[in-house]
């Protein structure tokens, strides 16, 4: 099923114009309802902020974010950082803002087992029922065969979960062995509802990838693309903008300078 949302009310000029919204993809990692809410919200903030409507548009996977940007279906999206790679090698994609979490531009994906399995490494998950959300977003960190590649048949199954909240449910409840998940929903899980998490323990992490940027299609329009990286850029200055980054788990948003190859460059100050 497709999921649209649409971002608040469009603002209307004093000359009674109406301008056209920016389209704004974003692709749910948390569940549908939770997902309107808050990047409505972050829509809506930055919508005044840049004087025109920006519309939301929600998508089940990084995959379908980055075919509505290709086919200009979106001119603006969150991607994550391995989802934004393959854009920019495809067609230019080019990123505003990154955004800053714990002090870091960086994090990691994790494999998570139930607190109460045995389980403690990764070898460990061979003949397990394995959950993912999004295989675009994070390689698997699992052992390799004599080729170089994991053996088709290590997990006894594997499941695509619609988003990374519920894959975190679906170990805490003992629907699945083991799962794949962000690590920033699994940071946030952990502050809104951390009886979930305590149900679970990390056994293993990927490199870790540039948080989920926030990019623009290469054919916008220069004033408005920066226009819209001012908005990202300033939007902890003022007090309703700081309350929206907050319920994402963000502290701002900051230019993506100094990124190598998706991953922070040594020493740059995004990842200190």
């Amino acid at each position: 099923m497709r999921l649209w949302a649409l971002a608040p009310p469009e603002v209307t000029p004093p000359d009674g114009s109406r301008p056209s919204p920016v389209r704004f993809a974003v692709a749910l990692t948390i569940s549908p309802q939770e997902g309107y809410q808050l990047y409505g919200d972050l829509a809506e903030a930055a919508g005044k902020e840049i004087g025109r409507p920006v519309q939301l548009i929600l998508r089940r996977s990084f995959s379908e974010v980055n075919d509505l940007m290709r086919s200009r279906q979106a001119e603006i999206a969150q991607l994550c950082g391995r989802g934004f790679l393959q854009g920019r090698a495809d067609f230019g994609l080019r990123a505003l803002a990154v955004p800053l979490v714990r002090g870091r531009k960086s994090h990691p994906s994790y494999v998570i087992v139930s607190a109460e399995s045995e389980v403690a490494t990764l070898a460990e998950l061979e003949g397990k029922v394995f959950a993912f959300a999004d295989p675009l977003c994070a390689p698997e960190p699992f052992p390799a065969g004599r080729g170089g590649e994991r053996p088709d048949g290590f997990f006894k199954r594997k499941l695509a979960i619609t988003s990374h909240d519920r894959a975190i449910r679906a170990v805490a409840e003992g629907l699945v062995d083991s799962a794949l998940v962000d690590g920033l929903v699994y940071a946030r899980l952990a502050l809104v509802d951390p009886r979930q998490i305590a149900q679970t323990k990390v056994i293993g992490e990927t490199a870790p990838y540039m948080n989920p940027p926030i990019v623009v299609h290469p054919g916008l329009d220069p004033t408005l693309r920066e226009e819209l990286k001012r908005a990202l850029l300033t939007l902890h200055e003022e007090h309703t903008g700081r309350a929206v980054l907050a319920r994402l788990g963000i502290e701002r948003f900051v230019a993506p300078a100094g990124e190598v190859g998706g991953r922070p460059a040594p020493g740059s100050e995004g990842d200190r």
